[in-house]
């Protein structure tokens, strides 16, 4: 059986990792929303083509910096 600070201790770690997991979907949906209406203002298909590009180049950036660290 689990001490009463134990068990105290278990439930403010899941609410803490249930916090930081809200938090990162707000994150995620907030930044996808961003690269959408970024795309949204292409005026052609070239235009579109190049946004993509440059977002697929800063998406690996951001990775090989994270690997870097």
């Amino acid at each position: 059986m689990q001490s009463s600070a134990a068990a105290e201790d278990g439930g403010m770690k899941n609410l803490i990792q249930k916090v930081f997991a809200a938090l990162e979907r707000g994150a995620q949906r907030l930044r996808e929303r961003e690269i959408e209406s970024y795309l949204s203002e292409a005026t052609d298909a070239a235009d579109l083509e190049n946004r993509l590009r440059r977002l697929e180049r800063a998406s690996l950036r951001r990775q090989l910096l994270q690997v870097a660290e």
